[in-house]
């Protein structure tokens, strides 16, 4: 399996044990020519395809029925599944040290003398960072490549505030991209028939070179969960200094095995 249909795969288990979600409503108007569908996707996966790192600082904001967190990490995401993310306090030290490359994800919390070290399945990193998606799949979202459903038909419609509709179907699946005047893709919307269980929106893109997005949200609505987050001044394809992923425990802390717990 892929690692988009992986992802598709994993929220639409967690849709099938939940109520649903009504679809909001979109201001579609004219259809428009296949041409244009394919133009929009081939202008938006050339541009996204040239991407494989960005870092940069961010400030983050997380919202779950159980709690809302705000913070600035600094975070470094490299293709197909590589992640470090350093939670800073006001002061800049750090609070939360995170590293996954591949299946090794280790945490370390200075403060508080223990590391955690596990695989880095959904369940672990969820535990930091409160979003349900494999690596891969939280890289693809960061590196502004979100899965694409497979799709037996397309068609495109005309947006009456400008830009663009493109609606692609698979059976039951549903997937909606929204582009904007500028052919930037914005919005990627996950429909389990007409139950949108995932959202993905991208925005304040740069005006120059790769015109990547600071901004990225991503809405769960079935789980009631929200995450954003903002860089500042992402760095698209910088120099990573090697083994920056890997985060081996410091002596005399306290190891915690996720696995275990």
């Amino acid at each position: 399996m892929s690692r988009h249909s992986a992802l598709f795969a994993l929220l639409l288990c967690m849709v099938l044990i939940m109520s649903c979600a009504p679809v909001r409503p979109i201001l579609v108007g004219e259809q428009v020519s296949q041409s244009v569908a394919r133009e929009l996707m081939r202008d938006w996966s050339v541009r996204s395809g040239r991407v494989s790192s960005v870092q940069g600082l961010a400030k983050v904001k997380v919202h779950t029925p159980e709690n809302s967190l705000n913070g600035t990490q600094v975070i470094l995401a490299e293709k197909p599944d590589r992640l470090r993310a350093e939670t800073l306090s006001l002061f800049g030290s750090p609070l939360l040290l995170l590293a996954a490359d591949g299946d090794a994800l280790g945490v370390l919390l200075p403060s508080q003398n223990l590391y955690y070290t596990g695989a880095a399945t959904p369940e672990n990193l969820g535990r930091f960072v409160r979003i349900p998606l494999r690596l891969a799949d939280l890289i693809s979202v960061l590196l502004y490549q979100p899965p694409m459903i497979n799709a037996r038909s397309e068609e495109a419609f005309e947006l009456r505030d400008g830009g663009w509709l493109l609606v692609r179907h698979g059976s039951p699946h549903r997937q909606e991209l929204i582009f904007n005047p500028l052919r930037q893709l914005v919005e990627v919307s996950y429909f389990n028939r007409d139950n949108l269980f995932l959202k993905i929106t991208f925005g304040n893109f740069a005006e120059a070179g790769d015109r990547f997005p600071h901004l990225f949200d991503i809405e769960i609505p079935e789980q009631k969960t929200r995450a954003s987050l903002e860089f500042s001044d992402p760095v698209i394809n910088g120099e990573l200094r090697p083994g920056i992923f890997q985060l081996p425990p410091p002596a005399g802390v306290t190891i915690i095995s996720l696995d275990d717990v």
